[in-house]
């Protein structure tokens, strides 16, 4: 199936661990800094912090062309980075992660055996399939934390894409960059992504419609690096940057481009609470809510949910602030979208029910409301216990939590 001068597939990666629902982008598990390794689509972490107050991420994703020639704009994509404040984090995900599946892996092992001999004879026309390949086995294998054979796949098709894009850089070069983006993102490595970087605003500058997104997805991953570093001015001018360019292209093209202003918006709000500016972290965040509101209002499927993740935050914001009455609005609001989405989707939404439910019960508590902070904690139980009986890897934990949460209450 050989395809001359275009290769097979490319999936750019960002900074993720997991994420959410059908057509979603990923997540960034930031309290640990810099997630090192990326997991799979349709997932969501869930950060239980050390309070027990929990703070759940929102929308990041991937960007996928299926021609070498095609447009990426349609598909572009950003990411989300998880308000930890800090706090450490004591679980890990919520859900069961969907990995490919074995099938999927032999059939892309099998299709590089093929290419490779296929490329022995006519390298010139199946080398790029070969690299193809090679970096979808190598998100395969980054997926399933196989460390150092992701790494190999991955560094060999940056290779082979190095050696086409010095003979046709303008059919290779773009290849080139978004092999670089993954091995960046793979590595948390800041010298990949700035070659990366450098590669698109290049193309951009010739394509400016096409390229232009690719340089705000490379900003963005670039801004997650520097703020798990520590790099915060770098990182605001990454963001401040990835923005502008998110909001121009969704002048033209909101229904492709205006998800991801608000992704960016909660990154900024998120690298200023870190700082400690509560009052821009607040502006950015409530921005973030506006957009996702008017989203909502067009597609409640999709967005309801991000809505109700902004809300949460946005109530932890507050919360810290002392802007209690605040803080409690928008965790009952959130708590009230999460009840009705679980009453369709229990699986995917109750765990965010649990979650919210000890937001409240930790801000009840606060204020010297012992029975309806018990009350909320009990309720949150039940869930896990439920949810612990199907995965106790994942919510076992959760539940002996907010066990002793419970132990703390008077008889």
């Amino acid at each position: 199936m050989g395809c001359g001068k275009r290769a097979k597939r490319e999936v750019i990666r960002v900074y993720s661990r997991h994420s959410r629902r059908k057509g979603c982008p990923k997540s960034y598990r930031a309290s640990e800094g810099i997630a090192p390794v990326l997991t799979s689509l349709c997932n969501i972490v869930l950060l239980c912090l050390a309070s027990l107050r929990v703070n759940a991420t929102s929308l990041t994703g991937v960007i996928n062309t299926s021609e070498a020639t095609s447009s990426p704009a349609v598909n572009v994509a950003a990411v989300d980075q998880v308000h930890t404040t800090n706090r450490s984090a004591l679980a890990d995900t919520v859900g069961g992660i969907q990995n490919p599946t074995e099938e999927s892996r032999r059939g892309t092992e099998e299709a590089l055996k093929t290419y490779r001999e296929l490329a022995e004879k006519e390298p010139e026309t199946y080398l790029p399939n070969v690299a193809a390949t090679l970096n979808d086995l190598g998100i395969l294998d980054s997926d399933e934390n196989r460390i150092e054979k992701a790494r190999k796949e991955f560094e060999e098709a940056l290779k082979i894409y190095r050696q086409l894009a010095h003979k046709e850089p303008d059919i290779y070069l773009r290849y080139l960059a978004v092999t670089l983006n993954n091995l960046g993102v793979f590595e948390g490595a800041g010298n990949r992504l700035e070659e990366a970087l450098k590669i698109y605003r290049e193309l951009a500058h010739k394509e400016r419609e096409t390229y232009l997104p690719y340089v705000a997805i490379t900003l963005n991953n670039l801004g997650i690096l520097d703020s798990g570093k520590n790099r915060v001015n770098k990182a605001r001018q990454e963001y401040a940057e990835s923005l502008k360019i998110y909001r121009e292209l969704a002048q033209k093209k909101p229904g492709t481009y205006l998800p991801y202003v608000p992704i960016i918006f909660n990154n900024l709000g998120f690298l200023d609470s870190a700082q400690n500016r509560w009052g821009e972290a607040r502006k950015e965040v409530l921005e973030a809510l506006k957009i996702y509101r008017e989203l909502a209002q067009e597609d409640p499927e999709t967005y309801l949910s991000h809505v109700a993740i902004t809300l949460n935050n946005l109530g932890i914001f507050d919360e810290d602030q002392n802007q209690v009455n605040e803080a409690r609005k928008e965790y009952e609001e959130a708590l009230k979208i999460y009840r009705g989405l679980a009453e369709k989707e229990p699986e995917l939404e109750l765990p965010y029910v649990a979650a919210t439910l000890i937001n409240l019960g930790i801000l009840d508590r606060a204020q010297n409301q012992p029975e309806e902070a018990r009350k909320a904690f009990e309720e949150a139980l039940n869930i896990y216990k439920s949810l612990a009986k199907q995965d106790p890897d994942q919510f076992s934990p959760l539940l002996e939590r907010v066990k002793k949460l419970l132990k703390n209450f008077p008889k």
